[in-house]
């Protein structure tokens, strides 16, 4: 019981840390000739890593500026070191009118959760008595320069920054793309914006037509005020219904610099735009919704051929319009066989650029035919009527075909492919998926387990093609690993058996280790094993076992076996010396 008790006081500590956010104020109540300082402290014992937050939207009041700043402190517990972090945001605000307000809690997102501060009360009342004009204070610049020209009065901070809505046309027919763009005006240094949301509203289409990368601004009049203003967005809209449809309202943060930084939020104006139906009358029958301002062309690519080519008819059509929402033309009855059109297009936003509709038409017989004209229509918002455009009657000649025929086109391979008739249903084989059928995986299970034995084999050789001594003594190893699993198991047994099995292992593994004729007796082996430098103490002591081996095929079981643990222990012994000067020899 103490132990789980001194285990929770000591993972107390890993409970308790977590990210704080508090908000605080400088004056619950102050006077018109106040500031006030609305400050969040984020804090945490480990890394706190967040975009810096907006500034509060404070009724009564108007934001001046914001200055941050950070710190950390290491404190030790015993063998462990703890880092806090602590980063505080102060917002300064200039009061507007007297009354009370609440701040509201601001939502704060840190490692994907959400932190919420607490709602502060604030009461502004008037002034006893006005400041001197020239006693206001100075709002020191967060970069900490001297230069009396980069502090910061409360005038310096004035200016305007706001995110307007711009349509081309606020009268559109339904189907009529609009351009919608959003400029940011500003008579402040805003060096960055961070689009931040984009809410939609029910009756169109939308698409990004231009995306600026940076803010590239222009110098324009706006209320009859001088402002600068940069492109963010501009958005293609296609109204799919009659009425009032309002535009996109985008809202983001202005990251304004006046010697020091300060966050503003905007959101662009609602806008309303006027969506009127089409025109009923005077509909062409190939209209199939096409709304905008187009040039329309076409052509045959060739107008004889022989029986069993193909022709290619194409309608192109150029110009800015609702792309998206209108059908392709259809040929009329015509006595050859025409498919369905290929459609290649240039397009931006899906509202303007070139479409363009490949035809395939294959004659059935031979002899003159007439390609009639395809007609396209389309409303023309700025004419307020229809348009049609029908290309020409092309006459056809087919002739017979022949044996080139049937190769021409193979090297063309930038023109359409011709359809050929449509084969029977019948005609096509079952076609069962080899993934569902036993023998397949069985085949894949004998592929996969010869390639993990040719793996081995491969790299067994490769050890013994590279460094055949190595490869040698590690087999040398493992055969006297198996006899002297042998002996020792005999040696249990109190067997008699022992000693021929340990001198039979012990002399295989020296022949196969260090390469020894294995026809020599054992004294000789002996003295060839001194010749390669081994220890004269491992040779006098693996003599002895040898030797006492010899002796003990003449000795009687019962005394033989009352020695088998000592001379098992020699034996291992042995064989230990001999794996250490291998040891020594590699390293």
């Amino acid at each position: 019981m103490k132990r789980i008790l001194l285990s929770l006081i000591l993972l107390l500590p890993l409970f308790l840390n977590g990210v704080k956010v508090t908000a605080s104020v400088n004056k619950s109540q102050l006077s018109t000739a106040d500031r006030l300082e609305y400050t969040i402290k984020i804090s945490n014992d480990g890394s706190i890593n967040l975009s810096e937050p907006a500034a509060p939207q404070i009724k009564l009041f108007s934001f001046l500026g914001m200055n941050s700043s950070s710190s950390s402190s290491t404190t030790f517990s015993g063998l462990k070191a703890t880092t806090h972090h602590t980063r505080t945001y102060t917002y300064t605000y200039l009061p507007l009118n007297t009354g009370t307000t609440t701040i509201p809690a601001q939502q704060i997102k840190i490692a994907n959760q959400i932190h919420s501060t607490t709602p502060i009360q604030v009461s502004v009342v008037q002034s006893q008595t006005s400041p001197p004009a020239q006693s206001s204070p100075w709002v020191r610049n967060p970069f900490g320069y001297q230069d009396p020209d980069l502090f910061l009065t409360p005038g310096s901070m004035t200016g305007s920054t706001l995110l307007l809505a711009v349509p081309e046309s606020r009268r559109v027919f339904k189907g009529e793309p609009v351009i919608v763009s959003y400029y940011l005006y500003t008579d402040q240094m805003v060096r960055s914006f961070n689009m931040e949301d984009e809410k939609d509203f029910p009756g169109y289409g939308k698409s990004i037509f231009t995306q600026p990368t940076n803010l590239e601004y222009e110098n324009t009049t706006l209320s009859g005020k001088r402002y600068q203003r940069a492109l963010l967005k501009r958005l293609a809209l296609s109204p799919n219904t009659t009425g009032t449809i309002q535009t996109p309202i985008l809202s983001g943060t202005a990251r304004i610099y006046s010697f020091g930084y300060l966050s503003q939020g905007v959101a662009s104006n609602p806008v309303d735009i006027e969506v009127m139906p089409l025109p009923r009358d005077n509909v062409p029958d190939s209209f199939t919704g096409a709304v905008g301002s187009f040039e329309v062309s076409g052509n045959v690519s060739s107008e004889e051929l022989s029986l069993g080519e193909a022709i290619t008819f194409t309608l192109r059509v150029k110009g800015r319009g609702n792309f998206n929402q209108f059908g392709n033309p259809v040929f009329p009855e015509t006595p050859a066989q025409v498919s369905s059109p290929v459609t290649v297009d240039k397009l931006n936003a899906g509202i303007e650029g070139v479409r363009t509709l490949y035809y395939t038409i294959i004659p059935h017989d031979k002899g003159v035919y007439t390609l009639p004209g395809l007609s396209f229509s389309w409303f023309d918002p700025s004419s307020g009527s229809y348009r049609t455009y029908k290309s020409d009657a092309a006459q056809i000649s087919v002739k017979s075909a022949n044996v080139i025929s049937y190769f021409s086109g193979l090297l063309d391979g930038s023109a359409p492919r011709s359809l050929q008739p449509m084969i029977a249903r019948n005609a096509y084989h079952d076609y069962r998926s080899y993934l569902n059928m036993p023998w397949y995986w069985i085949i894949v299970a004998v592929i996969l387990l010869m390639l993990i034995i040719s793996g081995i084999k491969a790299f067994d050789k490769l050890q013994q093609r590279n460094n055949p001594i190595k490869y040698a003594s590690k087999e040398a190893d493992r055969a006297l690993q198996k006899y002297l699993k042998e002996a020792s198991a005999a040696a249990q047994d109190l067997s008699p058996a022992f000693y021929p099995l340990a001198e039979k292992g012990l002399m295989q593994y020296l022949t196969e280790k260090y390469g020894i004729s294995n026809h020599l007796s054992n004294p000789d082996k002996i003295a060839s094993l001194r010749d390669l430098g081994i220890e004269e103490d491992v040779l006098k002591r693996t003599a002895d076992f040898l030797e006492l081996c010899a002796r003990a095929r003449f000795m009687p079981p019962e005394s033989s076996a009352t020695n088998l643990a000592a001379d098992l222990s020699a034996l291992r012994q042995i064989v230990a010396s001999f794996s250490k000067l291998r040891e020594a020899n590699h390293a």
